[in-house]
Protein backbone atom coordinates (compact mmCIF):
# COMPACT_ATOMS: atom_id res chain seq x y z
CA UNK A 1 0.00 0.00 0.00
CA UNK A 2 1.07 3.73 -0.94
CA UNK A 3 1.13 6.72 1.85
CA UNK A 4 1.53 9.75 0.43
CA UNK A 5 2.51 11.28 3.52
CA UNK A 6 5.85 8.74 2.93
CA UNK A 7 7.07 10.88 -0.12
CA UNK A 8 9.06 14.34 0.66
CA UNK A 9 7.11 16.86 -1.10
CA UNK A 10 4.14 15.81 0.53
CA UNK A 11 2.14 19.11 3.00
CA UNK A 12 2.86 18.20 6.41
CA UNK A 13 -0.67 20.73 6.96
CA UNK A 14 -2.91 17.73 5.02
CA UNK A 15 -6.28 17.35 6.91
CA UNK A 16 -6.94 13.80 8.04
CA UNK A 17 -9.57 13.91 6.11
CA UNK A 18 -11.47 15.98 3.37
CA UNK A 19 -15.30 16.04 1.63
CA UNK A 20 -15.32 15.38 -2.09
CA UNK A 21 -18.75 16.18 -4.08
CA UNK A 22 -18.42 13.56 -7.31
CA UNK A 23 -20.48 14.95 -9.86
CA UNK A 24 -21.13 12.09 -12.46
CA UNK A 25 -23.97 11.41 -14.91
CA UNK A 26 -25.95 14.69 -13.89
CA UNK A 27 -25.75 13.86 -10.32
CA UNK A 28 -23.97 14.59 -7.14
CA UNK A 29 -22.72 12.55 -3.94
CA UNK A 30 -20.53 13.88 -1.55
CA UNK A 31 -18.17 11.21 0.77
CA UNK A 32 -15.67 11.69 3.31
CA UNK A 33 -12.43 10.90 1.95
CA UNK A 34 -9.22 10.41 4.15
CA UNK A 35 -6.48 12.48 2.92
CA UNK A 36 -3.70 9.67 2.66
CA UNK A 37 -5.86 7.38 0.23
CA UNK A 38 -6.33 8.11 -3.31
CA UNK A 39 -9.46 9.23 -4.76
CA UNK A 40 -10.28 6.16 -6.68
CA UNK A 41 -10.14 3.85 -3.55
CA UNK A 42 -12.17 6.13 -1.45
CA UNK A 43 -14.69 6.12 -4.42
CA UNK A 44 -15.05 2.35 -4.78
CA UNK A 45 -14.74 2.34 -0.76
CA UNK A 46 -18.27 4.58 -1.16
CA UNK A 47 -19.72 2.46 -3.24
CA UNK A 48 -19.30 5.28 -6.54
CA UNK A 49 -18.74 2.84 -9.32
CA UNK A 50 -15.74 4.92 -11.29
CA UNK A 51 -13.46 4.02 -13.93
CA UNK A 52 -9.90 2.46 -13.51
CA UNK A 53 -7.50 0.09 -14.82
CA UNK A 54 -3.66 0.52 -14.36
CA UNK A 55 -4.43 2.46 -10.68
CA UNK A 56 -0.63 4.39 -11.25
CA UNK A 57 -1.79 7.15 -12.91
CA UNK A 58 0.40 6.00 -16.64
CA UNK A 59 -3.54 4.75 -18.70
CA UNK A 60 -5.60 7.86 -18.48
CA UNK A 61 -8.68 5.61 -18.40
CA UNK A 62 -9.79 7.28 -14.95
CA UNK A 63 -8.90 11.07 -16.01
CA UNK A 64 -11.47 13.02 -13.99
CA UNK A 65 -11.67 16.79 -13.87
CA UNK A 66 -10.87 18.85 -10.68
CA UNK A 67 -13.50 21.23 -10.25
CA UNK A 68 -12.72 23.33 -7.09
CA UNK A 69 -10.12 21.90 -4.40
CA UNK A 70 -6.24 21.22 -4.03
CA UNK A 71 -4.81 17.69 -4.23
CA UNK A 72 -1.84 15.87 -4.18
CA UNK A 73 0.22 13.60 -6.75
CA UNK A 74 3.53 12.41 -6.00
CA UNK A 75 5.66 13.63 -8.85
CA UNK A 76 6.42 10.23 -9.92
CA UNK A 77 3.03 9.81 -10.27
CA UNK A 78 2.09 12.54 -12.35
CA UNK A 79 2.51 12.28 -16.24
CA UNK A 80 -0.23 14.80 -16.74
CA UNK A 81 0.65 17.18 -19.31
CA UNK A 82 1.09 20.90 -18.77
CA UNK A 83 -2.70 21.40 -20.75
CA UNK A 84 -4.36 18.56 -18.72
CA UNK A 85 -3.19 20.05 -15.33
CA UNK A 86 -4.19 23.69 -17.06
CA UNK A 87 -7.78 22.36 -17.47
CA UNK A 88 -8.19 20.47 -13.63
CA UNK A 89 -7.44 16.95 -15.31
CA UNK A 90 -6.52 14.77 -13.14
CA UNK A 91 -6.21 10.78 -12.35
CA UNK A 92 -8.23 9.69 -9.28
CA UNK A 93 -6.23 6.50 -8.53
CA UNK A 94 -2.82 8.75 -7.69
CA UNK A 95 -4.22 11.81 -6.66
CA UNK A 96 -4.77 12.29 -3.19
CA UNK A 97 -7.36 15.09 -1.46
CA UNK A 98 -5.68 18.37 0.33
CA UNK A 99 -8.88 20.40 1.31
CA UNK A 100 -12.68 19.70 0.06
CA UNK A 101 -12.89 19.24 -3.56
CA UNK A 102 -15.34 19.25 -6.27
CA UNK A 103 -15.04 16.46 -9.12
CA UNK A 104 -16.30 15.13 -11.72
CA UNK A 105 -15.66 11.69 -12.97
CA UNK A 106 -16.46 10.18 -16.07
CA UNK A 107 -19.20 7.02 -15.83
CA UNK A 108 -18.29 3.50 -16.35
CA UNK A 109 -18.99 1.91 -19.44
CA UNK A 110 -21.49 -0.91 -19.30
Amino acid sequence: YFGPEQEADYPETAAPACKVTVCMDGRSQTVTAPCGVSLLRTLEASGIAAPSHCRSGDCGWCRSKLISGQIYVPKRMDIRSEAERRYGCIHPCCSFPLSDLVIEIPPVAK
